[in-house]
């Protein structure tokens, strides 16, 4: 129900900010940000969505763009008005937001037939059987595990957002399932070059590790993934001086964000990083028997005829 004034709260505006789909005509130099970006988004389709962070540092480093926080909030407010403006694809940008928790049900017993069907066809048997080893990662940045599932998931591995791991109850959680496991576990970690990223990791890492030893367990073992000092060097990431605020640890003299990786570097480190920790005899067997139990079930599916 909504106030007297037409709001939810009852509050009065002066002014607000566009809602829903809003024309826009862009001033010249903003048109061409937004023309960059739609070639930063081509350029990278097959890795859809991006987060509005990774689109700023391909700007930064194929056009030039500031590497300011000022300006990546001029990017943002960009992004903002042309995706209700039907300039940039909604889609194409993924934005870190709440979570939605579905009702579920089915329209009919058709629906419910054609969804098993559907399952049926994408059945895989579990990649991670016969590992001698259970790998995870995790990932500072919530919007990038997505993109890094894709890549993770062809391998049967999981990908786990670490961000907010100062939460006793994730990291609780993280290490029962650890300790849950037959086999040892390897953790993989992306984040942030830089103390807070590190320093949070660290943090995580020892307390994970004791909750697992005290129930009985095998603490995980953890590598990092990126960001590294040798990535860094090797793709000549952009760096920026640690924030005077940050003061843990010891100090770093250049911080260099993830995103900074662009999605193709992203995906190559992470594929590579999970072949070399992965049996991939065992991975081929998986995959091959997945093809033959698919072609069983779906040979028990009843059909139309």
């Amino acid at each position: 129900m909504n106030g007297s004034n037409g709001t939810v709260s009852g509050r009065t505006y002066k002014r607000t900010r566009p809602r829903g789909y809003a024309d826009w005509t862009p001033r010249p130099h903003v048109q061409r940000l937004v023309s960059q970006v739609l070639g930063v988004l081509e350029e990278n389709r097959k890795f859809l969505p991006m987060t509005a962070r990774q689109v700023f540092y391909r700007l930064v480093g194929a056009h030039g763009y500031d590497k300011t926080e000022q300006a990546y909030a001029r990017l943002l407010e960009t992004l903002n008005r042309a995706r209700r403006a039907r300039m940039i694809p909604m889609h194409d940008i993924r934005d870190d937001g709440g979570t939605e928790h579905a009702a579920g049900g089915w329209d009919s017993p058709d629906q419910f037939w054609q969804a098993v069907k559907g399952s049926a066809e994408s059945y895989r048997h579990a990649l991670d059987d016969g590992q001698p080893v259970a790998v995870e990662v995790w990932v500072e940045a919530a919007g990038m595990v997505p993109m890094v599932a894709r890549v993770a998931g062809t391998y049967g591995v999981s990908v786990y957002s670490s961000g907010g791991f100062d939460s006793l109850t994730l990291k609780h959680a993280a290490a029962y399932r650890i300790y849950l496991r037959d086999v040892p576990t390897t953790v993989l970690h992306l984040g942030d070059h830089d103390p807070s990223g590190l320093s949070i990791l660290d943090s995580a890492a020892e307390d994970i590790s004791a909750f697992v030893d005290d129930m009985g367990g095998q603490p995980p073992t953890f590598a990092r993934l990126g960001v590294t000092e040798d990535q860094i060097s090797r793709y000549r990431l952009p760096s920026a001086p640690q924030k005077a605020t940050d003061r843990r640890g010891e100090h770093m003299r250049h911080t260099v964000q993830a995103e900074a990786m662009s999605p193709t570097q992203l995906s190559n480190e992470v594929r590579a990083a999970l072949e070399e920790e992965l049996d991939l005899d065992a991975l081929a067997a998986a995959r091959e028997l997945g093809q033959r139990e698919r072609e069983t079930i779906l040979a028990r599916i009843p059909t139309d005829d």
